[in-house]
C-alpha cells in the first residue's frame, strides 16, 4: 500500500461522460494521491473478484480508504474512487444503488462503533426477523423493519430482583442510511415520524454525493444539500425536510461542501456537516446528548 502522505495532496482523476464524443473533465481530489487512488481501486477489483458478498467488499474497501486518507472528504472518496470506478468496471446506475446502500452501512457500523462502544451507545443492522421483534417491543407496529437501516441502542441497568442489576441494551433510535438525497429519502419519512411521535430518536446518515460528468457539469461533488448555492430552489426544498418540516431529528453528512445548519432552524432540528477523523464527533456527541434524555424521560440508570 502506498505510504500515507500528510500535507496538502491532491489527485488528479479523469471524469467521463457517458455520452459519446463528449470530452472528460478533470477533477481534483484532496487528501490522496494518484497512487493511492490506484491502488484502492485495484483492492475493490481484487475483493469484489473473490465472489464474496459485494456490499461487503465496497464497505471493507471504504472502511480501509477513509482510515488511510483521514484529510480527504469522505464523500469525494465514495463518489470518486469507489462509485466512479464501478461505472468503469461496467456497472450501471441500477447495480451501484442495489449495493451501495448496504455497503454503505457496513461501513458506518464498522467506522462507528469503535468510537460509539466506549460511550455505552451501539449503532448495528439487524435482520428483519428480529427488526420485527423490536419494533413491536417499542409499540411500533405499523412500519416495515425494512424502513429501518440502522438501530440505535443505549447500555442501561436493569433490576433483576436478589441478583441486582444487569446491563440491558435498549433501543432509542434509528437510522437511515443514504448515498445521496435523492435516494426515496421521503419514503422513510412515515418510519421516521412513528419513531419521533413515540420519544425515539431517527436521524439520516449520508454522503451527499452528487455529480454531474460532462456536458452537464464538471464532476466537482456538490452533493444536493446546497454545496454549491444554498439559492437553488431543489437543494433548499431537500434542505426543508430537516430544517423546516422536521422530518428527522437530525441529518449528518459527510460531504464537507455540505453547508450545516445554523443553531436555530424553524424546526429545531440541525444539518450537521463532518468527517470521520473529527473529534469531538457531532454524530457520537448528538447521540450520547439523545440517549441521556431518553433515559431520563424513561426512569433508566445509564450503565
Amino acid at each position: 500500500m502506498p505510504e500515507s502522505h500528510m500535507g496538502e495532496v491532491i489527485a488528479t482523476l479523469e471524469c467521463r461522460s457517458v455520452q459519446p464524443g463528449v470530452p472528460a473533465a478533470v477533477v481534483e481530489i484532496d487528501g490522496i494521491s494518484d497512487a493511492e487512488v490506484t491502488h484502492f481501486r485495484q483492492e475493490l477489483t481484487a475483493q469484489i473478484a473473490t465472489g464474496g458478498q459485494v456490499s461487503d467488499a465496497v464497505a471493507r474497501v471504504f472502511v480501509a480508504l477513509v482510515q488511510h486518507c483521514p484529510n480527504a472528504n469522505p464523500s469525494d472518496l465514495w463518489q470518486h474512487v469507489i462509485y466512479r470506478h464501478t461505472l468503469s468496471m461496467g456497472w450501471n446506475d441500477a447495480q451501484w444503488k442495489r449495493v451501495s446502500g448496504f455497503a454503505l452501512e457496513r461501513a458506518l457500523v464498522a467506522k462507528y462503533q469503535p468510537k460509539l462502544t466506549p460511550r455505552g451507545l451501539k449503532m448495528h443492522i439487524v435482520k428483519s426477523a428480529e427488526a420485527n421483534r423490536a419494533l413491536a417491543k417499542i409499540g411500533i407496529h405499523d412500519v416495515k423493519a425494512t424502513k429501518v437501516d440502522l438501530f440505535v441502542e443505549g447500555l442501561a441497568k436493569k433490576d433483576v430482583g436478589i441478583l441486582g442489576q444487569v446491563d440491558e441494551w435498549v433501543v432509542f433510535g434509528s437510522a437511515h442510511v443514504k448515498s445521496s438525497i435523492a435516494e426515496r429519502i421521503q419514503d422513510d419519512v412515515p418510519a421516521s415520524r412513528a419513531f419521533m411521535d413515540r420519544g425515539f430518536t431517527s436521524i439520516v446518515l449520508t454522503m451527499d454525493a452528487k455529480s454531474y460528468p460532462p456536458p452537464h457539469g464538471n464532476c466537482v461533488n456538490y452533493g444536493e444539500l446546497g454545496g454549491r448555492s444554498l439559492g437553488v430552489e431543489k437543494d433548499r426544498l431537500k434542505r426543508r425536510y430537516v430544517e423546516v418540516d422536521g422530518q428527522f431529528d437530525g441529518l449528518f453528512s459527510f460531504n464537507l461542501r455540505t453547508p450545516p445548519s445554523p443553531a436555530d432552524t424553524p424546526s429545531g432540528k440541525r444539518i450537521y456537516t463532518l468527517g470521520m477523523h473529527e473529534e469531538p464527533d457531532k454524530l457520537v456527541e448528538f447521540l450520547a446528548g439523545q440517549w441521556k434524555a431518553f433515559a431520563a424521560a424513561n426512569d433508566l440508570t445509564i450503565s
